[in-house]
């Protein structure tokens, strides 16, 4: 992992964690803080695991928290000639957690991070998953793809008609990164300036903006997979809770109301007054809330 081109603040991130092999020749970095219990946070498209910055500061007093980026997301390795599968994601994960030495861990997920955490519940239920999850916390992600309201980007994204014109869109996409995001927020406030830089930064990364497209390839296994998904969420024997902001414009509320009633045995907690980036959004609460889901 190289980090002689990051501003001052981005290098401080990356020098929280630290960098694993996976899938024989890639670098995974993940953020680790922390002793107890483990935590595994799963981040969001098109972010990292920096998302979870505060949510780490309030709960590594007691837990071990750990937050990898996945491949082709802020300081892990952004292959060109890669596919970005899910199931590649989740495999890599597996793989950083056994490099740590865990056994067993609670889940905590956003955003695509919500599939690839099923996919490990499925696997769990499979009795193949090398750790054991102990609880499971999903905050909005698009689990019912056809419920989320895409974004015009989404949407070009989606278009293999119109690939050739996001690929030069993710190009040019650095000035007005920041301002999208915040574009889905309900409190965009949360960001310092400081988080602007470093959030533009990881982007950047190695190109990072030049492999949005092969990244978001992974919304086709969200159609695909969806049934395999929900069931292992339905089947899963290990608590788990829904974290849902009800102004999230993409993962609508909707949807997380759907989901409570598809999973009639989770927790669900509704966040008034949180747009589409939770872990950014509402950090006391979030970690507030499975602070006590944990320990219940």
């Amino acid at each position: 992992m190289h980090t002689e081109n990051l501003s001052a603040p981005a290098r401080r991130w990356a020098d929280q964690g630290l960098s694993v092999e996976v899938l024989g020749e890639h670098q995974m970095f993940a953020a680790v803080s922390g002793e107890g219990p483990a935590l595994l946070m799963i981040h969001g498209f098109p972010t990292s695991s920096h998302d979870y910055r505060e949510i780490i500061a309030q709960l590594s007093p007691d837990l071990r928290c750990i937050a990898p980026d996945m491949l082709g997301y802020g300081l892990s390795d952004k292959p060109i000639a890669f596919s970005y599968s899910l199931f590649q994601q989740a495999d890599a994960i597996e793989q950083v957690l056994s490099h740590l030495g865990v056994d067993c861990a609670h889940v905590l997920s956003h955003d695509v991070g919500t599939s690839v955490h099923a996919e490990l519940l499925a696997r769990q239920l499979e009795g193949r998953l090398s750790f054991e999850i102990l609880t499971s916390s999903f905050q909005n992600g698009s689990l019912l793809k056809g419920m989320a309201q895409l974004t015009p980007i989404q949407k070009l994204l989606e278009a293999p008609a119109n690939l050739a014109e996001a690929v030069v869109v993710c190009e040019n996409i650095a000035p007005d990164f920041v301002p999208l995001l915040q574009g889905l927020m309900k409190r965009p406030e949360a960001l310092s300036d400081e988080d602007c830089i470093v959030i533009k930064e990881l982007l950047l990364h190695d190109d990072g903006n030049r492999r949005i497209p092969g990244v978001y390839s992974y919304v086709r296994e969200r159609y695909l997979h969806q049934d395999r998904w929900m069931n292992a969420l339905e089947d899963t024997k290990s608590p788990l809770q829904f974290i849902w902001a009800e102004d999230d414009p993409v993962a609508v509320i909707e949807m997380g109301n759907s989901l409570a009633e598809r999973v009639p045995g989770a927790q669900f907690t509704r966040l008034p007054g949180v747009g589409h980036f939770v872990p950014i959004e509402a950090p006391a609460e979030v970690a507030e809330i499975v602070r006590s889901f944990i320990s219940d």
